[in-house]
């Protein structure tokens, strides 16, 4: 069925997955301008009800499910032609309800060059309170935490768990091989030596990116699950000729196919994920002309860089 004009959404701000990224950055907008309105579009289900979510463990059962993407490789050269299973969260909260909870921030480093590369607010010390306002750190007795580099009122609950006999044994080797011992290692940016990394769980309950929003009283966030977005609605700019401007959204309803288009006052974020901000690129008429030409999508813009240069390993 067709969907008439009279059914179209207008929000300031489209947030195109509700992943790992995606939800606090609608989080972020909401809670910064009230007048702001901002919806989420998700692909899978609130991961609310899925149990296997809020399970430290639950992910390995998540595999295969509705609530993963269920993507395999190629046949890999390197890895005797297997084909390598890359599962990804489909549910509210993306890959953080589906993955090993591993707390790592980066190297400081990393984020100082993209800060000189021309991105102001992109430095170590200026995305540090961006960390800290994420989470809440709860100690324990055992680790030296170095507690000026925690938060301790953010959606993401984070603990320690005592390492394993085995693991103990790893950490004394390491020490005794004159690596340096940094407890907090992993989340304060310097990568050169040993440490603990913490879990984004407590008390035996995963905590996710959808925490962000779950007990948030969201009147200016809209979040819509079960909507599979199929490209993005591109206009030809009237400021500059060859130019477009993103407008909007074209998605169904994974339930029952309606149609549905929603269209953008301010922005629209792309944010799903590795794989998928890629392919809605591509239908959206953005990547290489050649291939899309091939598959028999009209090209807008000519990017061949779409999709391409991925680098991964294989427990990711």
């Amino acid at each position: 069925m067709a969907q008439t004009t009279d059914d179209v959404s207008t929000y300031d701000y489209i947030i195109i997955g509700g992943g790992t990224t995606g939800i606090v950055a609608a989080r972020r907008l909401a809670e910064n301008n009230a007048n702001f309105s901002v919806c989420i579009l998700e692909a899978g289900p609130s991961n609310e009800d899925i149990v296997n979510s809020h399970m430290p463990g639950g992910w390995i059962l998540m595999q295969k499910t509705p609530v993963d993407w269920c993507y395999e490789t190629v046949p890999q050269k390197g890895c005797n032609n297997r084909i390598i299973s890359l599962p990804r969260g489909r549910l509210l909260g993306g890959c953080s309800a589906a993955n090993g909870t591993l707390v790592t921030r980066g190297p400081k480093a990393d984020y100082d060059r993209i800060a000189d590369m021309g991105n102001p607010g992109w430095s170590w010390k200026e995305m540090l309170p961006f960390f800290k306002a994420s989470e809440t750190f709860h100690p324990a007795e055992w680790h030296q935490a170095d507690l000026n580099i925690h938060g301790t009122d953010g959606p993401l609950h984070i603990s320690m768990s005592p390492l394993a006999p085995i693991g103990e044994k790893i950490l004394e080797s390491f020490i005794d091989s004159g690596f340096d011992y940094k407890p907090d290692m992993f989340v304060q940016g310097e990568y050169e030596g040993v440490g603990h990394v913490g879990r984004t769980a407590y008390n035996g309950i995963r905590s996710t990116s959808a925490d962000f929003i779950n007990k948030y009283d969201k009147t200016n966030l809209i979040v819509r699950t079960g909507a599979f977005v199929d490209r993005i609605i591109l206009e030809k700019s009237d400021e500059k000729e060859g130019e477009y401007k993103a407008v909007g959204v074209e998605a169904h309803d994974n339930t029952n196919s309606q149609p549905i288009i929603i269209k953008a006052n301010k922005e629209i974020i792309l944010s799903a994920g590795a794989y998928n901000s890629p392919m809605v690129l591509m239908h959206s008429g953005i990547g290489s002309e050649k291939h899309l030409n091939e598959v028999g999508i009209g090209c807008k813009i000519n990017l061949p860089g779409v999709g391409e240069n991925l680098q991964d390993h294989i427990i990711v």
